[in-house]
């Protein structure tokens, strides 16, 4: 008896000590206002970019969102631009559209190329220089007088703004609580994804009250040199190595020429070694990432849902300008300006419902899964961007081949960038879940997704719907964004089985 008694004793204390334990474990957890328990943890020290303040984030978000939305901005500048652009340069309009063309992909390029320095120098200083060249190669654009110096300058303005678009998921990443990504996501996204529809807006009344195409990149220009002030005033160094004890931390001085440093790069060279990721680590996560079995899936799916945008941002901006006697709308420059503000309202509206309807739909699944969450919870909201892009495209080629009142066709537009606005959040949201240690890699990669369709179809979608009519040709694009969903609901059914397999990615110092 006394041995049992002993035994059951010892027993006892032990759970005793286990529960005293997860008690303490509980009591260290730190909390958001909602009573969510946050993830990741942030640590004790100030220099943490979990820790800063609201108003310091925030300025970081908004400033790397405006800094993604100059790429697309100047890149969509360009369209209003190719006839009068056409008649100075003895081209056609067609032939000057290629250097918009080249732009597209190397938006994409570049955005993969600036991913491995973030890792091995820093957020803050690629963010800095790459807006500090694009500023001057949009300049480049603006005092230009002939076209191969234009064709140049436009693909080294895609390459070096493009920066933004890719590593803002980083700087979300860095400053920013789990529970908070999705709404994050969303600002960051809207901003910079209703940049393609605000160049050939304002580029458009530009040019009917100037005649000229060359002030429309002068404000491209001013914008950018904005978005550098920006980038002065409020950026610093996200990158925190948690790896690190806090007591061992490299120091970040407070001033504003330690702010300076760091933000210009120098710091970071300081204290490169064991702190940021090799050279060859960095490059190597690239590859790393794409092979892992969400990610090609997922970026298809992504490029045959979105690409369409680009379609029919260039086949409307044509039609519409077209004389009617050929079969077009015979808008003028200032009534085809007044048209974009069908997108941008598209795209405020899907902010405006995925901004709550995400963080519903994830915060709903938690508490009926007690407190466990999967990222394909995600992807839900995809499923009603379908339901809104399919009927947008299809309206949008009836419009175009019947011809019917411009109306329609700014139905079926806001309709489709409704829908592409909320599928963005969506699938960014759910990568990033995924690999959550990847985050400049995932934003690159989905980018890369979004422009490489995109340079594509602004070759054949206009050949493409006089051959065969815009009825057929906008058809099947819906066709194939239905094929997409196909592709969404194999990865909302077999994700969890993929991520397991291929594992997570690992930094390695």
């Amino acid at each position: 008896m006394s041995d049992k008694s002993s035994g059951d004793s010892d027993t006892h204390n032990e759970e005793a000590g286990i529960s005293k334990k997860l008690r303490s474990a509980e009591m260290e957890l730190k909390y958001a206002d909602n009573g969510i328990a946050l993830t990741p943890q942030p640590t004790a020290d100030p220099k943490d970019p979990l820790n800063w303040s609201s108003t310091k984030k925030n300025a970081i978000l908004l400033t790397v969102a405006l800094g993604a939305y100059a790429a697309d901005f100047g890149s969509g500048a360009g369209i209003p631009c190719i006839v009068k652009q056409g008649i100075e340069w003895n081209m056609t309009p067609n032939e000057v559209n290629y250097s918009g063309n080249l732009n597209v992909i190397f938006l994409g390029i570049g955005g993969l190329f600036w991913i491995p320095v973030i890792y091995f120098w820093g957020r803050a200083p690629v963010l800095f220089w790459t807006t500090l060249s694009g500023t001057l190669f949009t300049l480049g654009c603006c005092v230009t007088t002939d076209f191969q110096t234009y064709y140049a300058m436009r693909a080294l303005m895609g390459f070096t703004l493009t920066a933004p678009q890719t590593i803002g998921l980083a700087f979300i990443k860095d400053m920013f609580f789990f529970h908070e990504h999705a709404r994050k996501i969303g600002i960051w996204a809207a901003i910079f994804l209703v940049a393609p529809y605000c160049g050939p807006l304002f580029g458009n009344f530009i040019i009917d009250g100037t005649g000229e195409w060359r002030p429309v990149f002068w404000l491209v220009f001013a914008f950018c040199c904005f978005v550098l002030v920006l980038i002065v005033l409020f950026i610093d160094e996200t990158w925190y190595n948690r790896n690190i004890p806090m007591e061992k931390q490299p120091e970040r001085g407070s001033t504003q020429w330690d702010r300076m440093m760091r933000l210009t790069g120098i710091w970071q060279i300081k204290h490169h070694s064991g702190y940021f990721l090799p050279v060859l680590s960095s490059c190597k996560r690239l590859t790393t990432v794409l092979f892992k079995p969400i990610m090609l899936p997922t970026m298809c799916y992504y490029m045959m849902s979105f690409m369409w945008a680009v379609g029919i941002n260039i086949t409307t901006s044509i039609l519409l300008e077209t004389p009617q006697a050929a079969g077009g709308y015979g808008f003028n420059a200032k009534a085809i300006g007044y048209t974009y503000f069908t997108p941008l309202v598209g795209l405020a509206i899907g902010e405006a419902f995925g901004h709550f309807f995400n963080d519903f739909v994830a915060n709903r699944y938690i508490r009926k899964h007690n407190g466990e969450f999967k990222p394909e919870v995600r992807l839900w909201i995809n499923y009603i961007s379908f339901f809104f892009m399919l009927p947008g495209l299809v309206l949008i080629g009836q419009t175009l081949h019947h011809h019917l009142h411009w109306s329609a066709l700014v139905m079926g537009w806001g309709m489709y960038v409704f829908g592409v606005m909320t599928a963005s959040v969506g699938v960014t949201a759910y990568t990033l879940d995924c690999y959550p240690n990847a985050s400049g890699e995932v934003g690159g990669y989905m980018n890369f997704a979004r422009v490489a369709g995109g340079f594509s179809v602004g070759y054949f979608q206009m050949p493409w719907g006089m051959k065969v009519g815009y009825d057929v040709s906008f058809g099947t694009q819906a066709g194939i964004v239905t094929a997409a969903v196909i592709l969404l609901i194999i990865i909302q059914r077999f994700g969890r089985i993929w991520r397991e397999k291929g594992g997570q990615v690992e930094l390695e110092f």
